[in-house]
């Protein structure tokens, strides 16, 4: 884990070299005030090389104070401020031995966190805490135990199990009974409020050390972190990562606690291409982080374990749950990023309303015009028809957040706003603007302005849908400051980012496309980018998961109904919802008006989009018929799916595999198991030619032999 008193060494070197060489000038040991010559002396300091790192040396440090007593006026030759300059070595020693130990009463006080008790512990007397936890499971010796109250369990119950564990002391805001008084109980008014200035306080606040980015909004948060880090690292800074993806420094994977990831136990897939059709893989052996944004307590040891890493910025995507949980509290953001806002996640906040006030907390907390900026997309996104309640509202309707939004940040009176655009409508408003955007499959070539300049960027991000993103990290580089040329240079270095409209290549004459959208915003987006590369039939893939928002199922299915040539609805993470229901959800978006085609009507006598496994088997023949005919497929297997889309596919044709983006796993009932859109692609591709190649007919299903009657012959599950 990493250490709490590591990340402010230097600042407490820097402040004791200043303080030996004051004492060489006069100063009395116990004046405490900072005079200009002090402060003189520690802007000085900074331009000293060497010192005050862990690998600092005598030569350095020689320097160092040689450049801090002429700024102070002392001797050089004094030994008063000799001997207070080995005594600070000889605190730097104790400290480095006490690294990651805090006392309990000190915590509280540093944290800023108000005791209503403490119960077995006397006034006059403290304990020493080696870390925090929250999570009885992850408790080590040394630790004090958080019990906060989640949605389904309550710390609280978890107390005995956490002493069990090592925990020396244990926080609460209701008495735990069967502890002994051997272990002291902390009662506050709100534990799990406690939890973040706890972890704040005994990992030194990391964030402050850090330059740290935050994005939120409902689309873009992956793509626009990367596009900050690459800009970041231009700037030649270290920046790590926090989101959807991952926890990376670098190519190094992070756990949640901060700690380099290894895999503690063998990959059973390692070596495979594939799955198989039916067949679940054991999902063991490969990286995985729990949530978008991680809990209080891990934002603190990421953030410490970067710093303790190297690491000068982070980029963080920020999600609603995130804000409402108060998972990033105190997090000190220098920049706030606002991407976009439709409908997502309604299952758990409730309203639309809900949801935007959620995302505006990021905003709020900005109050610091010196350092903190605001970073606000001008662009309207499509009305969502469940906002604010209105189910009856013109879906095809644009609407912006951006006054909100920057409301939520002070209007510009508590912080300055940087606006983008990529809208024609708002060249003059917006203080970063997308003059032009050329899209292809394998780049997008941009212009953009800026307040300080304009400048042309070739950036391997590919379709519409990353032109909004790509103007969003240009913002978040003029809101720090960073030279044009370095942000032009930071965009052309971006590489596509892991299941965000990442293209499959296997040397096939047409794009297949894998992306993360589930939203229908998202979904829409992705589509709408690959039409406009000038495909001649779009080709979508796409599901919605279980036990999440339902509300957005219809309308992911009538986006997909409407934009694309051939559809294929399929399964996608399940979990402990029957998968049939789902499919049945999505394909209400668009049931009525295929039902009602002059081509079909008449022959449609029975509710025909459905998966085969649903359908009687003298009625198969007939559904694969209807469905050939209005090119919407249902399918269970995802297996099947993208199978028969890329074998659908025509030179002028794309594949846009929608819904699962990075991940590599499919969730069925409560567990995982692997499966990648891009591995079943991969594969699909390569197999595929061999298939026609040998005389199968693959434009419809089922596949069958040139020639053959149709519905004879089937290959698909052969």
């Amino acid at each position: 884990s990493p250490s709490g008193s590591g990340a402010s060494r230097a600042a407490r070197t820097r402040r004791g070299v200043v303080a030996a060489a004051a004492t060489s000038a006069g100063r009395e040991d116990d004046d405490e005030d900072v005079d200009d010559d002090e402060l003189a002396a520690l802007e000085a300091l900074d331009e000293v090389d060497g010192w005050g790192d862990e690998d600092d040396d005598d030569e350095a440090m020689a320097t160092a104070m040689a450049v801090a007593a002429r700024a102070v006026g002392g001797d050089l030759d004094d030994d008063g401020a000799l001997n207070e300059l080995e005594d600070l070595e000889d605190l730097e020693e104790e400290a480095e031995d006490e690294e990651g130990v805090a006392l309990l009463r000190e915590l509280f006080e540093y944290g800023g966190v108000d005791v209503e008790e403490w119960l077995h512990l006397g006034e006059d007397e403290d304990i020493e805490v080696s870390g925090i936890a929250n999570d009885s499971r992850a408790v080590l010796g040394g630790d004090v135990f958080v019990c906060c109250r989640g949605t389904t369990t309550d710390g609280h119950d978890h107390a005995l199990d956490a002493v069990a564990a090592g925990a020396v002391a244990v926080v609460c805001d209701r008495f735990i009974e069967g502890l002994s008084e051997d272990t002291p109980q902390v009662l506050v008014a709100d534990a799990k409020k406690a939890l973040p200035r706890l972890a704040a306080a005994f990992y030194g606040n990391p964030s402050a050390s850090l330059v740290t980015v935050g994005i939120t909004g409902t689309n873009g948060k992956t793509t626009t972190t990367f596009l900050v880090r690459s800009i970041l690292e231009a700037n030649d800074s270290k920046c790590g990562v926090i989101g959807t993806t991952g926890y990376v420094l670098d190519d190094t994977k992070l756990t949640p606690h901060g700690g380099v990831w290894e895999p503690e136990e063998d990959d059973p897939t390692e070596n495979r291409e594939c799955t198989a059709p039916g067949w679940l893989a054991p999902y063991k052996g490969k990286y995985e982080v729990p949530n978008t944004t991680p809990d209080a307590l891990q934002c603190q040891q990421l953030m410490a374990g970067m710093l303790d890493n190297g690491a000068t910025a982070t980029a963080m995507e920020v999600s609603s749950h995130a804000l409402a949980q108060g998972r990033v509290e105190c997090v000190d953001f220098d920049v706030a990023v606002f991407t976009n806002l439709t409908s997502d996640h309604l299952d758990f906040h409730g309203t639309m309303d809900a949801y935007r006030e959620a995302k505006a907390e990021l905003f709020r907390g900005l109050t610091d015009p010196e350092r903190q900026r605001a970073v606000i997309n001008l662009d309207p996104s499509p009305k969502s028809p469940s906002r604010d309640g209105d189910e009856s509202g013109d879906e095809s309707e644009e609407t912006s957040e951006s006054e909100f939004f920057i409301a939520a940040a002070g209007g510009g009176d508590r912080v300055p706003i940087v606006t983008y655009a990529t809208h024609a409508t708002l060249s003059d408003q917006a203080d970063v603007f997308v003059e032009k955007a050329e899209l292809s499959l394998f780049e997008t070539l941009v212009s953009i302005r800026t307040p300080v300049g304009t400048f042309d960027a070739a950036c391997g991000l590919v379709g519409e849908v990353n032109v909004t993103n790509i103007a969003a990290a240009v913002a978040v580089g003029v809101a720090l400051e960073i030279p044009l040329d370095v942000i032009a240079a930071g965009v052309e270095a971006m590489e596509p980012v892991p299941g965000r409209m990442e293209l499959v290549d296997e040397g096939q004459p047409f794009p297949v496309i894998v992306d993360y959208a589930h939203t229908p915003d998202a979904l829409r987006r992705a589509i709408q980018s690959v039409r406009r590369t000038g495909a001649a039939n779009v080709i979508t893939v796409f599901g919605c998961g279980g036990d999440r928002d339902a509300s957005k199922r219809a309308e992911m299915g009538r986006v997909a109904d409407e934009l694309s040539d051939i559809v294929f609805v399929t399964n996608d993470n399940p979990r402990t919802e029957d998968p049939y229901a789902i499919l049945d959800d999505i394909t209400s978006g668009f049931r009525d008006r295929v039902y009602n085609l002059e081509a079909i009507k008449d022959e449609a006598m029975f509710p025909f989009l459905k998966d085969m496994y649903l359908i009687h088997p003298n009625a198969r023949h007939e559904t694969m018929k209807l469905q050939n005919a209005c090119r919407r497929y249902v399918m269970v297997d995802r297996w099947f799916a993208i199978r028969g889309a890329i074998a659908m596919a025509t030179p002028d044709d794309a594949v846009l595999i929608c819904g699962k983006g990075h991940e590599d796993y499919i969730v069925v009932g409560n567990k995982k198991h692997w499966f990648d859109d891009r591995a079943e692609a991969r594969d699909a591709l390569r197999k595929i030619v061999t298939v026609q190649e040998s005389g199968v007919d693959t434009t419809n299903l089922p596949w069958g032999r040139v020639g053959a009657i149709a519905g004879n012959g089937n290959m698909l599950d052969a």
